[in-house]
């Protein structure tokens, strides 16, 4: 085999014999140092040229390969969780657990960069059901009674999740005769299908629970505030990105025009935009508000796969611009989340550098500076030619929503400093964190030089990025001092099921007293232990919903 060859089989097969190499005695004092050493083949692929690997001994036949899209996507995810994993040396240099933390981080890392380089769908499953699960490690690293409650919902809807997944994938492979279980073959069968919609929605909404979109978000402003600070920059910048990726892949784009999928697509895609930061700004905790600014940029780019179902034409001059705009969001969200743990560190850091490195990843993910302003300019170019003459100017808009959801976090990152007692200075944390700073403003000239235009020589086009900032930022500060203290408890609607739960659970257990039921019939144990499933049967009622959604989906297939 050649050099990339070996790279390629190397990504996602290293960090799974660093995981093993945690697993004997002698190598678990160097956990940390694996788990730094575990992407650089990935990062070191991501610069070749096109690679490609045949494994028919392996699986039902494996085909591994790098193309343009997964090369960008290989080199933000490596470099990111190569950072984050330098960040985590300094976090976890006392956490009793720092081991377990390790090997499921390698187990995870496995998984999202395996997925990246799977051309064929079993390999691809195989690898995004590893990313997935070791995940719920992370989640719930700490063991604290909030971590379990996320890592339980986190469960729900990946279990969810992956239902929808399998049946997708199952029914694309029956639209190719199962002769094929590359990505690519399955793509172009799906419209040729009798059973089209519903394996668009099976895979749209499968995947849409890693992407965060819409009502599949749940899981995320839970999981990000419980999870340690690396996971969860890991968490938000790549693994969210690998559902996108899924898209990108495995549905029909270019080859199928649908004004249904399209509105549906762009519809949610808004909802996610403006109404998780309506929910981001109502949040008490930093990592939440970034978990929902997470929410709102993937609905940016769920809307412009909508596009590309309305005028499938999009699909060349839109694809780079995705790719660009998941790197740019990969890193500066990952810097912003690591900036929380260096926060308490601010004595220890020159006032300037300490300003520069906070506010130069929020101005960027805002569209003001950096890699975000290109992101937006390119965005809003490749879509002035679809006949929707309001999505501009909503594109547009959407700076508010993110503009409102950074100035809410750097309150809040504020508040929280008051209240904690400065901690002592930690090189790999502080290095790592501006490492990442500089990567995220610097994207478009280090990453992606041919899509680099300075923004000088498009003027115009950029004063139409300030102006809503600006006057967000003028509201805001009225509101500051006339708004209500309104808060939203994290994870919104999963509060709303609990809460029903309980009063459901309130109501049966007087409705027993009520009309004295018999100790036999019903004794004090058995009453508590029937309510306990109950409550467990309302938790995961979200999952039975989503499987009645699926049941009436193949009868609508099945009626028309």
């Amino acid at each position: 085999m050649t050099l990339d060859q070996w790279l390629l089989l190397l990504t996602p097969i290293w960090p799974l014999l660093l995981a093993a190499l945690t697993c004997i005695p002698g190598g678990q004092k160097h956990a940390g140092t694996a788990a730094v050493l575990a992407s650089l083949p990935a990062l070191w692929l991501s610069q070749l040229a096109y690679t490609h690997l045949s494994l028919p001994t392996l699986l039902l036949g494996s085909v591994w390969q790098t193309l343009p899209i997964s090369q960008t996507f290989l080199l933000f995810t490596a470099l990111l969780w190569l950072l984050s994993a330098l960040y985590g040396l300094g976090y976890l240099q006392k956490d009793s657990r720092a081991v377990s933390f390790w090997r499921l981080w390698l187990l995870t890392l496995s998984g999202n960069l395996g997925l990246l380089v799977s051309a064929d769908i079993i390999s691809f499953y195989l690898f995004f059901a590893l990313m997935t699960f070791a995940g719920y490690g992370l989640v719930i690293h700490n063991r604290s009674a909030s971590a379990l409650r996320a890592g339980r919902i986190y469960l729900v809807m990946a279990i969810m999740g992956e239902m929808l997944i399998l049946s997708g994938l199952f029914l694309a492979s029956a639209a190719t005769a199962h002769t094929s279980i590359l990505s690519s073959d399955l793509a172009r069968a799906i419209p040729e299908s009798s059973h089209a919609q519903l394996i668009l929605f099976c895979l749209f909404f499968g995947f849409g629970v890693k992407a965060g979109i819409p009502l599949l978000h749940l899981w995320l402003p839970l999981a990000h505030p419980v999870a340690p600070t690396p996971a969860s920059a890991v968490l938000s910048g790549a693994m969210i990105k690998a559902g996108l990726f899924a898209w990108l892949g495995l549905l029909p784009l270019g080859e199928f025009q649908s004004s249904l999928w399209a509105a549906t697509l762009i519809i949610l895609g808004f909802t996610a935009a403006f109404g998780a930061a309506l929910l981001g700004v109502l949040q008490n905790a930093p990592k939440a508000v970034l978990a929902y600014s997470s929410i709102s940029q993937m609905g940016l780019m769920t809307l412009t796969l909508g596009c590309i179902f309305l005028q499938p034409s999009l699909l060349l001059p839109l694809l780079p611009v995705l790719t660009f705009f998941a790197l740019h969001h990969a890193l500066a969200k990952g810097a912003l989340f690591l900036s929380t743990g260096i926060n308490a560190q601010y004595q220890t850091i020159p006032v300037v550098l300490f300003s520069l490195g906070m506010l130069l990843p929020v101005l960027s993910l805002i569209g003001l500076l950096g890699s975000g302003a290109h992101a937006k300019l390119l965005l809003k170019a490749g879509l002035y030619d679809l006949p929707l003459s309001g999505l501009i100017l909503a594109i547009t808009l959407s700076a508010a929503a993110t503009t409102s959801l950074m100035l809410r976090f750097l309150w809040l990152l504020k508040q929280q400093r008051k209240q904690d007692t400065a901690e002592s200075a930690n090189t790999w944390m502080q290095l790592s964190w501006a490492a990442l700073v500089l990567c995220s403003f610097f994207a478009p000239q280090w990453f992606a030089p041919d899509l680099f235009t300075p923004l000088y020589q498009q003027p115009l086009a950029y004063a139409e990025l300030l102006w809503v900032p600006a006057l967000t930022l003028l509201i805001s500060l009225w509101l500051r001092h006339h708004a209500p203290r309104w808060q939203i408890p994290q994870g919104d609607m999963v509060v709303v099921f609990e809460q029903a739960s309980r009063w459901l659970s309130s109501v049966l257990t007087a409705t027993a007293v009520s009309h004295k039921v018999p100790a036999p019939v019903m004794s004090t144990k058995a009453a508590q232990a029937w309510l306990a499933r109950l409550e467990t049967l309302c938790r995961s009622q979200i999952a039975a919903l989503f499987g009645l959604l699926l049941l009436l989906a193949n009868l609508l297939v099945w009626w028309f």
